[in-house]
């Protein structure tokens, strides 16, 4: 005998207060859905270690990636809360946000051709693509990109500020993960010439419009959507003091220096660069900062007017954001990205 009854291949989401509705194929998350269809829904990491695309669920049925337990609260639970970025709909489904959502520049599909790949570190390449049209983008946010035989693209941040707002060259910043499927292909030998499946823009991680002192801090490839934003604020004539906080394993893996330096010299106002190192041998000349990027936060002046931009690993960013609020700085004065490998669930 047969069932009449077949699985739902997608499900209608409504949002509270949102006149349109998401239909979202099976096998995709919340999120996933609202950022292609051009919904600025907040989130920072996408693998639900952050808690900022939180939802309540208020009618519908849910299967999670992870469980929300792990990161949000017992009372947010109670409340019907869940994280958007684990959250695969069962059924139709109704929700409401805290806040009202904003459209984001259209998600698009491209086909992206490798044009030049170049090492800036031991474990970076500045990776160069040439699209079949041009992108509007804003700088920080990211792009996710399909290599050959993978089923799930990986996400990377634009490196650099486009000229009125668009490209159809595009540089990413990409750390090479021991292991990793799409890095470990793309490390592995030269792959100019090959083509990539590119989708975006994503994220809503960029410049604000404020006056106040910067202070951005990035570990490791996280440099990427920071130089794009001071680039960015360079060229829009910013004269807001910055002061840039950078972690890197050892001398060897510091780079865009040359480029950090051009950006001091054209700054309009006190920029100043600190580049801190973890695991430098002890006996070597290094007379910079050593250990976590994090710890020199305590000694900064005038923190309570900072406006704050972090980029990088979830624990650096949790621990500067710790700090940061510690210290007095309001958290809608904080931005951050947290970049993750698949390794940790990106």
């Amino acid at each position: 005998m047969f069932s009449i009854l077949k699985k739902q291949r997608s499900s209608k989401v409504s949002i509270a207060g949102e006149p349109a509705i998401l239909e979202i194929p099976r096998g995709k998350t919340l999120l996933e859905a609202m950022l292609a269809e051009g919904l600025a829904m907040p989130h920072d990491c996408k693998v639900g270690s952050c808690g900022t695309c939180r939802f309540k669920l208020m009618d519908g049925k849910i299967g999670e990636l992870s469980p929300s337990a792990l990161v949000l609260e017992r009372d947010a639970l109670s409340q019907g809360y869940r994280l958007a970025c684990q959250a695969m709909p069962r059924s139709d489904l109704v929700i409401a946000l805290d806040a009202p959502l904003s459209r984001q520049q259209a998600v698009e599909s491209f086909t992206a051709t490798i044009v030049a790949t170049s090492r800036l570190c031991p474990d970076i390449i500045n990776l160069v693509v040439e699209i079949d049209r041009p992108m509007q983008f804003s700088p920080g946010q990211y792009a996710d990109l399909t290599g050959p035989g993978m089923a799930e693209p990986r996400s990377y941040s634009f490196a650099f500020a486009p000229e009125r707002g668009e490209a159809q060259r595009l540089e990413f910043h990409v750390r090479h993960v021991p292991g990793g499927l799409f890095t470990d292909w793309l490390f592995g030998e030269d792959r100019i010439g090959q083509t990539l499946d590119l989708s975006g823009p994503f994220g809503q991680f960029r410049l604000n419009d404020s006056s106040a002192p910067m202070l951005c801090l990035a570990g490791g490839s996280g440099l990427a959507p920071i130089m794009a934003i001071l680039q960015q604020a360079q060229s829009m004539g910013a004269n807001r003091p910055v002061t840039l906080l950078y972690g890197a394993r050892t001398r060897q893996h510091l780079y865009c220096l040359d480029e950090i330096e051009a950006l001091s010299a054209a700054w309009d106002a006190p920029f100043e660069f600190v580049p801190v190192l973890s695991e430098e041998d002890a006996g070597s000349d290094w007379t910079g900062g050593r250990g976590l990027v994090t710890e020199p936060i305590a000694r900064l002046p005038g923190l309570t007017r900072t406006e704050a931009y972090l980029c990088g690993p979830p624990a650096m960013i949790d621990a500067a954001e710790a700090q940061l609020i510690q210290h007095g700085v309001l958290p809608e004065m904080i931005a951050a990205d947290r970049f993750l490998d698949k390794s940790t669930m990106r």
